[in-house]
């Protein structure tokens, strides 16, 4: 962290652990508070845990009963302030848009291309 407080809390929902990992890893650096799923039955759980969530950063492919883009949609009935980005190479930002989301960043990206989109999203009312 850069020495500063946590700006806000994203909940990072990858299947793929290493770039979980990473993804988790700059997020931290940039000073977010950062929380992880690996699917979207586990990031719903942890959405119930962690009111204090702002973002959800998620993957469009993974196993499970849920896509990243049913689970934007759950997302936005559930917990309704939580914004979404949508982080993939299989979807499209239209997709994304569609489905409910506020941002989408194509893999693969950069680092700072992921940061900025955290940073470019409304903040909660």
């Amino acid at each position: 962290m850069r020495g500063r407080p946590y700006q806000q809390t994203v909940l990072v929902v990858e299947d793929e652990l290493f770039i979980r990992m990473s993804a988790v890893a700059i997020l931290q650096d940039e000073g977010f508070l950062v929380l992880a799923a690996k699917n979207s039955a586990e990031a719903l759980d942890v959405l119930s845990r962690h009111s204090e969530t702002d973002v959800l950063m998620t993957d469009v492919r993974m196993p499970g009963r849920m896509d990243g883009l049913a689970l934007i949609a759950q997302v936005l009935i559930d917990h309704p302030a939580v914004r979404s980005i949508v982080v993939s190479g299989n979807a499209t930002a239209e997709q994304a848009r569609n489905a409910g989301a506020s941002g989408f960043v194509a893999k693969p990206y950069f680092a700072q291309t992921m940061i900025q989109a955290v940073h470019d999203l409304p903040r909660r009312p």
